[in-house]
């Protein structure tokens, strides 16, 4: 990374003129005008030179290109002290600049988190906003080509004979000839693909790699084979396609409704795409909620936990019109209240189920496929194997015994029809109270879906806090 020629302080990357400028003497310089000595220039053109830390708490390793000596890991928020031995990394070939300020991007996170009515306080404090940083993140563009014949299977009718119908098949014959460049994926196993996936970046601003651009910022280490996501990369390019080729009369008159053409990665390109990158530790200090937002556009995805405390409020102020409303109504026997119970209960209980279910899916990282790629073995033959995951959540007794409860309080009511109400309405109460109970349970499940565990997994083999 070249320096200030005038006093030989390292530069810093200013994205709203889109330029680098020495803080000691003032210079500022067009990143890509700025000269480079040209031994230097081609000695070093395919790598590029900074200091590491590597998280004592959970492995991360991030590269630092100015002169940081202490820092916070942008996955688990534990301090670091930057290490002082410069290494060197294969450049990328291209890269998309940061052109959305730190300022810019915050003010979109609060907009998003403002819109979330039960998040919260503390993720939207000024302590957590002050935890993003600047992230050059490792990503592969591929470019997929599909040039000749694309055969499609389809049929139609032909007759009726007696009680069979019969049909000839046809292969339907379409020229291709089209290009995908541009499609991207991370290349990092921490990072989760729902994220990425979720603030895409345009990679036709990519430009050719220019180590100027990264001044004063971060750039994390790809850990995923960029072969990993071929398969998705071509579903879009086949997806896309489709829709193209449905446009077409031939298609529909021969039955093919969905047309098909089938792309292969002819090249890919190595990237880092900016982004701002925090982390935020949960109130139990057990997990990490974590917000991206995206450096090109100023697109947010976060996790969204949920206050207990706000949703029971506004709960309570919903629940005072329903009560008005149902006063209106004739008197509701007390065997409707009962039945109302087992229902409600039988509700919360399928809905817990299904949010452990997701729970599972998240922290095991089943449908990510980047951090799937660490779990898998490659025998002597060549051969790939994944290694088998234990799930982590089940629906253990202290979710299910409050609805359990609650069904066999009012079954007992039903069946046994107590002469006074006043019975039916003590186990009415308790019922709902212990639902209540239950809504605490979801709401904890829920904060642990849009949460991930404090990754320690690298360095010490666990999550620490359980």
């Amino acid at each position: 990374m070249a320096k200030c020629p005038h006093c030989g302080a390292e530069f810093e990357y200013d994205v709203k003129k889109k330029s680098v400028f020495c803080a000691y003497c003032g210079s500022e310089f067009n990143p890509q005008e700025l000269k480079k000595d040209v031994k230097t220039a081609k000695k070093n053109e395919s790598v590029i030179s900074g200091k590491t830390y590597s998280c004592t708490q959970c492995g991360a390793t991030l590269m630092t290109f100015d002169e940081t000596a202490v820092t916070f890991c942008s996955y688990c928020s534990s301090q670091n002290v930057v290490e002082n031995e410069v290494v060197k990394e294969k450049a990328p070939d291209v890269i998309i600049p940061f052109s959305k300020t730190e300022e810019e991007c915050i003010k979109n996170y609060k907009r998003k988190i403002s819109n979330f009515l039960f998040s919260p306080s503390y993720m939207k404090s000024d302590v957590i906003v002050k935890k993003f940083r600047g992230i050059y993140m490792p990503y592969a563009i591929y470019k997929l080509v599909h040039h000749g014949d694309c055969v499609n299977k389809g049929k139609k009718y032909s007759h009726r004979s007696g009680d069979y119908v019969y049909y000839d098949d046809y292969d339907i014959h379409a020229v291709v000839d089209s290009t995908y460049d541009g499609v991207s994926f991370d290349l990092l196993s921490k990072f989760y693909d729902d994220y990425s996936q979720s603030i895409p970046f345009d990679s036709r601003k990519a430009e050719e790699f220019n180590p100027n651009y990264l001044a004063g910022f971060y750039a994390d280490r790809g850990d995923v084979p960029d072969d990993t996501y071929y398969s998705d990369a071509s579903l879009i390019a086949s997806n896309d396609s489709t829709r193209f080729l449905k446009k077409e009369k031939i298609f529909a008159k021969y039955g093919c409704t969905t047309p098909k053409v089938g792309y292969g990665v002819s090249d890919k390109r190595y990237a880092v795409f900016p982004m701002y990158f925090a982390s935020i530790r949960s109130k139990d200090n057990k997990h990490i909620h974590y917000a991206a937002i995206n450096g090109q556009t100023g697109k947010v995805a976060a996790d969204m936990p949920i206050s207990f405390i706000k949703y029971i409020i506004f709960s309570l102020i919903l629940s005072i019109p329903i009560f008005l409303v149902i006063n209106l109504i004739p008197m509701i026997l007390p065997k409707v209240i009962s039945f109302f119970v087992i229902v409600m209960s039988i509700i919360a209980w399928i809905m817990c189920g299904k949010e452990l279910e997701k729970c599972n899916d998240r922290y095991g990282r089943y449908n990510d496929k980047g951090y799937s790629s660490l779990f898998v073995e490659v025998d002597d033959n060549g051969n790939k194997k994944k290694r088998k995951r234990e799930r982590t959540y089940k629906m253990k007794a202290k979710y299910w015994v409050k609805y359990l409860v609650a069904i066999l309080l009012s079954l007992i009511m039903i069946i046994f029809n107590p002469v006074q109400d006043a019975y039916y309405y003590g186990a009415a109460i308790i019922g709902l109270i212990l639902i209540i109970w239950s809504f605490n349970d979801l709401v904890k499940i829920h904060n642990n879906l849009v949460s991930r565990p404090i990754p320690q997994l690298e360095k010490r083999g666990g999550d620490e806090s359980e």
